[in-house]
């Protein structure tokens, strides 16, 4: 995977891990957050198409993904976290 790197990519991936310090203890607090996700499960944000690695330590910003995403992505590739809203 190829890297590339904007100002919007530089600015907002740290913005991102302060959000994800100073929520998660807000988050983990609350009943029924977020469902449990495995260790070196990939997330990557659709609007951006930024991607990020479940480790053992946290999540990993590892780069962004270029050009449209694929059909069929595999099964330890998410596009959502949280559970879709009830309708």
């Amino acid at each position: 995977m190829h890297r590339t790197y904007t100002f919007a990519a530089l600015l907002s991936a740290p913005l991102f891990a302060a959000f994800l310090a100073y929520a998660a203890p807000v988050v983990a607090a609350t009943p029924a957050a977020a469902p449990a996700v495995a260790d070196y499960t990939v997330f990557i944000d659709p609007p951006t198409n930024f991607v990020f690695v479940k480790l053992p330590q946290g999540w990993k910003f590892a780069g962004k993904a270029d050009g449209a995403l694929p059909t069929p992505l595999p099964g330890n590739v998410v596009t959502r976290l949280l559970p879709a809203d009830a309708e």
